[in-house]
């Protein structure tokens, strides 16, 4: 067996042992890290290029997750814009008619020509009228229900059914309006 020597001492005494570096190289390479590792504890002189480097990345990672945040939402709302056109394009109940139908768009009233039974599903609150890439269309309520889950602006106009539920307190219970008015 031979007699090998296996030194597992420092760094240092590795590159001492070497002729690396001298014994005075090394207590000076020494000093000079914990000099700096107290500056830094203490907050004394320390390095503004590391600060100003470490700043500059902090505002990087910031801006770079304020543009992902960005993406993800463009994204997602291109999702429910697709989702809202399926709905509309596999429930559509509109029928071609005679009869105008007004409704309110953005403060504007806007008419809709639609079939007489459209018309009657309409106000009884079985329709509801949705816009899309401008086009107006009728969707049954559950569908338009969904279609106001998803984008609420998509939505015009749809009745509310409750509110057609007769008080039993209103003197006027038994004069009902006729719902053939036209406005």
């Amino acid at each position: 067996m031979s007699k090998n020597k296996k030194t597992f001492g420092s760094l240092r005494d590795q590159l001492k042992d070497a002729g690396l570096v001298t014994a005075k190289q090394a207590k000076k390479a020494e000093r000079g890290a914990l000099r700096t590792e107290l500056r830094i504890k203490k907050g004394i002189d320390v390095d503004s290029v590391k600060q100003e480097v470490e700043a500059a990345r902090t505002q990087k990672v910031e801006a770079d997750r304020r543009r992902n945040d960005a993406l993800n939402q463009a994204a997602q709302d291109k999702a429910l814009l697709a989702q809202v056109k399926q709905l509309i394009a596999t429930h559509s109940q509109r029928q071609a008619g005679e009869v105008a139908y007004n409704f309110t768009d953005a403060k504007k009233v806007k008419k809709l020509y639609v079939s007489e039974e459209n018309k009657s599903q309409l106000n009884q609150g079985y329709l509801a009228i949705v816009k899309v890439d401008d086009r107006y269309d009728l969707v049954p309520e559950v569908v338009a229900r969904r279609i106001q889950e998803r984008h609420a602006d998509s939505v015009l106009y749809l009745h509310d059914r409750a509110l057609d539920a007769i008080d039993e307190d209103d003197p006027y219970k038994d004069y009902p309006i006729p719902d053939d008015l036209e406005w």
